[in-house]
């Protein structure tokens, strides 16, 4: 069985095909590009990217979030100056009604 087969069989059509039309068609390369070069290819979104990490890269997460976006202290210091001046209920309610959003708060 060709290499490019063994990829065929463990992804879905759709990030193999993304993967193929960037050249990327030997494990050897999915290795390679891992992680931010696959994010780059056009067509593999992270459904896909998760599907390639799961066939090739068992046990192992890549969090594609920019280092921008996660919690810094500034904000830490303003959350707890808001809560404050918030019903004490309120942060209970944001965090069952936005759960993902909330969890790395």
């Amino acid at each position: 069985m060709t290499e490019k087969a063994v990829i065929r069989r463990l992804l879905p059509r759709r990030a193999a095909n993304a993967l193929f039309q960037e050249g990327i068609d030997t494990v050897e390369l999915i290795k390679q590009r891992y992680p931010e070069g696959l994010l780059k290819v056009p067509g593999i979104g992270i459904v896909s990217f998760r599907a390639v990490e799961a066939a090739f890269f068992p046990g192992q997460k890549f969090d594609p979030t920019p280092r921008k976006y996660k919690r810094s202290p500034c904000a830490s210091m303003l959350s707890e100056e808001l809560s404050k001046h918030l019903h004490k209920t309120t942060p209970e309610i944001l965090a069952s009604r936005f759960p993902q959003e909330t969890q790395a708060l």
